[in-house]
């Protein structure tokens, strides 16, 4: 079998440098960035033995809140490789100027809306937050949308009010770990401007429930389509394995798919949301 070209659209790198590009956690999840950092080099080298040919650097919110030097540095030293997305205080008064920074002036080419809340509505609803998505839009950069399950609802009502914009779902929202929010979750097909990033996460959670992650990925399929549809190792965050371990057990979890659907779920759909990614291929 051809392997199609291999695009992980969701990982984290944190820098060894600590006086140039110092941490400052959020208590999100855990130590990771402590207990298994991995700089840009570092994944560069594992997605060279796995067979990795490019990488979306995701803000990691958790080691760095909303610095984003170090992951816009080592996109643009190598931007072949990587492209990365900026998260700003989307409620601060000076939000569109972060924005525009991060993206205008540092490279940047997507934004990630940080929004997880445990109890009550987030922001993701307050109008007030709409300019960071009309200007996020302006700079062509790509937005991402991290909520909890409970939060599905929030985005059902947010994609109705940007039909045009695209937007990515970081783990699928965390949804597919129980039916019904997994049905909800399906429900959301219906916005065709809406992509998930089938991470680890989720296909671990497919893998408990059902013995083979196989399955989920083809109702994902089914329900949205694989060019809606992308693979995300959130390497290093998830570091309970190898980098090359997780990459296989995404190869194992697509298997199923046709060719041209692996493709797209792969590299097609990663690279249509990315174009510096595809300039670079």
């Amino acid at each position: 079998m051809n392997e199609p070209a291999l695009v992980d659209t969701h990982t984290h790198v944190v820098s060894s440098d600590h006086e140039r590009y110092p941490l400052s956690p959020r208590k999100l999840s855990g130590t990771w960035y402590l207990d298994a950092p991995a700089s840009a080099a570092e994944l560069v080298a594992a997605m060279d033995k796995s067979g990795v040919d490019q990488a979306i650097l995701v803000q990691g919110v958790g080691a760095y809140s909303f610095d984003n030097r170090y992951a816009a540095d080592a996109a643009m030293a190598n931007s072949r490789r990587f492209t990365a997305a900026c998260c700003i205080d989307v409620e601060a008064e000076n939000a569109l100027e972060m924005l525009s920074y991060w993206i205008d002036g540092r490279g940047m080419t997507g934004i990630r809306l940080f929004a997880l809340a445990s109890e009550g509505p987030s922001w993701l609803i307050d109008p007030r937050t709409d300019p960071v998505w009309e200007r996020a839009t302006e700079l062509a950069a790509h937005i991402i949308v991290t909520i909890l399950p409970r939060q599905l609802d929030e985005l059902d009502h947010t994609l109705a009010r940007f039909p045009e914009t695209p937007v990515s779902l970081d783990h699928c929202a965390f949804a597919l770990a129980e039916p019904e929010t997994a049905t909800r979750l399906f429900e959301l097909a219906r916005h065709p401007n809406l992509h998930l990033k089938v991470s680890t996460h989720v296909l671990d959670d497919a893998a408990r429930q059902e013995g083979s992650a196989r399955l989920m990925v083809r109702r994902l399929v089914d329900e949205f389509g694989a060019e809606r549809l992308m693979w995300g190792s959130d390497y290093c965050q998830t570091h309970d394995r190898s980098y090359a371990e997780l990459v296989a057990f995404a190869r194992e979890a697509f298997g199923g798919l046709t060719p041209a659907e692996r493709t797209a779920c792969f590299s097609g759909t990663a690279r249509r949301l990315w174009p510096t990614l595809a300039d670079q291929a």
